[in-house]
This record gives structure tokens, C-alpha cells and sequence, in this order.
């Protein structure tokens, strides 16, 4: 299912930013805020990735481009402000492309009658908690 694999591709793209990012956090409470949520995206990423069958799951997965282009990313916008705000808004912008995904898919099964998984709602709820929480760093 499409909603599926996209919320195992956006998952993997948030553990991966977080994993990215965790060098260039020194604030402990911030640490462990991110680091929970990056749990919870394990959670979610792990659920949604035994949802799919084998080849589901290759072609959900990001591949060896994707993730040395993230890490990149995640380098040149830390290179020169690596302040925490710089980093809740970061995060922020990840977490709304991710809504924004998801709501598509979303809304296509809509279109076509078909029922929403629940893990589906439950990441966006996840998604729109972690940017209320972030917002408090900015």
C-alpha cells in the first residue's frame, strides 16, 4: 500500500536527520527531546515496515543517494549555525514535508473510498505534536 511505504520512507528520512543532527545538539534537554522522537519514528518505521512484503519494503527504503544527500544537507545547513533554534527549525521542516506527504496519500484514499490505516493518523498526530513541541526551541 502507497500510504504504507511512504510512512516507512519518511520515518527512515527523520531517524536518519535526527542521527545526523545529534553531533551538533549540546543542550541535554534538547538531546533527549529529539532522541525520544527519534524513537518514536523507530516505533513507527518498524510498524509500517512489517506491514509490507519484501519487495514493499526494498522500494520503501531509502537508497545509498538519498541518505549521503540528507547527510550532506544536514552539513551545510549546520556548518555555519548549529544553534538550537537552527535545529528545532530544521526539524520543524522535516516533520512538515512528512505531514504533507502523508496527507497526500491521505487524501487519495479518500478519493478513491478507501479506509485510512490507523498508523497513518497516528503519524501525523505524532507529526504535528513533535512540531508544537519544537516551535518552544525556536
Amino acid at each position: 500500500m502507497k500510504i504504507i511505504r511512504e510512512i516507512v520512507c519518511n520515518t527512515e528520512m527523520g531517524i536518519q536527520s535526527i542521527q545526523n543532527l545529534m553531533s551538533h545538539i549540546d543542550n541535554e534537554d534538547f538531546r533527549r527531546l529529539i532522541m525520544n522522537q527519534q524513537d518514536e519514528l523507530r516505533n513507527f518505521y518498524n510498524r509500517a515496515l512489517n506491514e509490507l512484503d519484501c519487495k514493499e519494503q526494498e522500494q520503501a527504503k531509502s537508497g545509498f543517494f538519498e541518505k549521503t544527500m540528507l547527510k550532506m544537507g544536514v552539513g551545510m545547513n549546520t556548518m555555519f549555525n548549529d544553534n538550537m533554534s537552527h535545529i528545532a527549525e530544521m526539524l520543524i521542516d522535516g516533520y512538515i514535508m512528512g505531514v504533507n506527504s502523508v496527507q497526500k496519500c491521505v487524501n487519495e484514499l479518500k478519493k478513491d473510498g478507501t479506509e485510512m490505516p490507523s498508523i497513518a493518523g497516528e503519524v501525523l498526530d505524532f507529526y504535528d505534536e513533535c512540531i508544537d513541541t519544537l516551535r518552544e526551541y525556536i
